[in-house]
């Protein structure tokens, strides 16, 4: 065991690799088996994929098949032809974070 800096308790559980701060490869990867991954948004590991705790690549886009839809669960409605279907679109975008500075 690594000898105790003052205030230090003594710790018979304590390795040399944990007092000095490095751990060998085989330890790591002991941890890294029982580690969690993907269970919740707040786990330590976090695979790539469009799960809801899972992370998106870098490279991904928002069509539903890296990640999720950019307008998945937003309706658009109203007539094609009319101002309807626009004001339907402008909430849409609303939802997404835009700003709506339209007037009547």
């Amino acid at each position: 065991m690594a000898a105790r800096k003052p205030g230090q308790l003594e710790d018979r559980f304590t390795t040399k690799e944990m007092a000095e701060g490095t751990y060998s490869a085989q330890l790591v990867n002991q941890f890294h088996r029982n580690s969690d991954v993907d269970s919740s948004k707040t786990a330590q590991h976090h695979t790539i994929g469009p799960g809801p705790n899972q992370v998106a690549s870098g490279v991904h886009n928002h069509d539903g098949t890296e990640s999720r839809s950019l307008l998945e669960g937003v309706s658009l409605t109203g007539a094609k032809g009319g101002n309807a279907a626009l004001a339907s679109v402008i909430a849409a975008l609303v939802q997404l974070g835009a700003e709506d500075n339209t007037t009547a």
